[in-house]
């Protein structure tokens, strides 16, 4: 069974978008299946 993680993105502003994807592209070099959601103000 593949190890999966979901990531909720929640900041709107540069320096909390960043986070997300280094824990997403970390994730994968581990071998993980990432999703990440972003909410409405984290697409601000």
């Amino acid at each position: 069974m593949a190890k999966k993680l979901a990531i909720i993105a929640s900041k709107g502003t540069l320096d909390g978008a960043y986070p997300p994807f280094l824990l997403a592209s970390t994730a994968v070099a581990l071998g993980f299946e990432v999703k990440i959601f972003f909410t409405f103000y984290g697409l601000q």
